[in-house]
């Protein structure tokens, strides 16, 4: 199959298609041995529907579908099928009328892609090829009984076209079924993003980081690897808001979950606590390694020019670091992260402090 899903998609619909048309090969060899059709007929009829295949399949296996305003070729195709299901009706004698089943087939074929209008469209092609094969039949043969003909060709003409508009209503339904699921979908994925996120950082939030907290405290009890956690708070925040406004204050806490994510691992999760406060999980790291992460994190921010904020004007953080102990719920080790946070700033901020 293709690379590329959707042209995968395309294959795996005309696979579809083509085993279909080779049930159609069988019927007409049914219909030879059981003396309804001739032989030559049946065999002309399953080379061409064969050859049908072949074509088909080289336009999707080299791409040329591709140059199409629908890849899919599912007109060309329906199209195709019932033209050439028209010239073996010609041939088919007295199998005739039992084929013409084949017509709705086709065009439920086009109910997965096809429009309304397209199907009409496929309905008039297969009446006015039908109706010119029967001319034809009954120029070649004067005795056929033209009643039956014609009765056959009024009941297409009330059928096809009656599948054709119930086919359309069948698909604008499914397009309209696909859209309220893309629809859902989407909400879904925004409800999903405020449940985890926060709104104003983007980061994920303090009921997120909980959950993951309790998860790989779990696992750190049941693996024995070190976890380590690194709570995070701005050093002046509130002088921020009072001298630049809030607007600036918001600038600086959208600016840090950034910052601090721009040197974690892609297994490491930064997320906001609440008000000024962040906090970093560093799963299977131990109480140095976090504090080499959090100093690294520590000198990121300071260095950073953060927009909203006057030229020259830094921000700083400081870090409380804890790791979780073997017989310690993440909560304890998290409150001593607290902890050691609070000792960073008594001691003069912008610092990591370890508790």
């Amino acid at each position: 199959m293709p690379a590329d899903a959707r042209q995968a998609t395309r294959m795996g619909r005309f696979l579809m298609a083509a085993a279909t048309s080779l049930l159609v090969c069988a019927t007409l060899f049914f219909c030879a041995a059981m003396g309804l059709l001739p032989w030559r007929a049946a065999v002309e009829g399953s080379g061409g529907i064969i050859a049908l295949i072949l074509v088909f399949y080289a336009l999707f296996r080299s791409g040329l579908n591709l140059r199409f305003s629908d890849p899919s070729l599912t007109t060309e195709q329906a199209g195709s099928a019932i033209l050439f299901l028209t010239y073996i009706m010609y041939h088919a004698g007295p199998a005739r009328e039992a084929l013409t089943l084949f017509y709705p087939m086709v065009m439920l074929f086009g109910l997965l892609r096809l429009t309304a209008a397209r199907l009409m469209v496929l309905a008039l092609v297969a009446l006015g090829a039908h109706a010119t094969m029967l001319m034809l039949v009954l120029m070649r043969h004067p005795a056929m009984e033209a009643r039956a003909a014609i009765t056959e060709f009024v009941v297409l003409m009330v059928v096809l076209p009656w599948f054709a508009a119930m086919s359309g209503y069948v698909s604008r339904l499914r397009s309209r079924l696909a859209d309220s699921n893309r629809e859902l979908q989407s909400a879904y994925q925004r409800i999903e993003r405020l449940a985890m996120r926060d709104e104003l950082t983007g980061a994920y939030n303090r009921r997120y980081l909980m959950e993951v907290l309790a998860r790989e405290g779990a696992r750190a009890e049941r693996t024995g690897r070190p976890l380590c956690v690194c709570v995070l708070d701005a050093d002046h925040f509130k002088s921020v808001n009072d001298t630049f406004g809030h607007a600036a204050g918001d600038a600086v806490l959208r600016t840090l979950p950034e910052l601090l994510g721009a040197g974690m691992r892609t297994m490491d999760v930064v997320g906001r606590l609440g008000g000024e406060e962040f906090l970093l999980i560093l799963p299977d790291t131990d109480v140095r390694g976090a504090c080499v992460a959090a100093e690294r994190a520590r000198a990121a921010v300071a260095r950073a020019e953060i927009a909203g904020l006057p030229p020259g004007r830094r921000i700083t953080v400081t870090i409380g670091v804890a790791q979780v102990g073997s017989a310690e719920s993440v909560h304890a080790a998290l409150a001593r992260a607290d902890r050691a946070l609070y000792a960073g700033k008594a001691a003069g901020r912008n610092r990591v402090s370890a508790g």
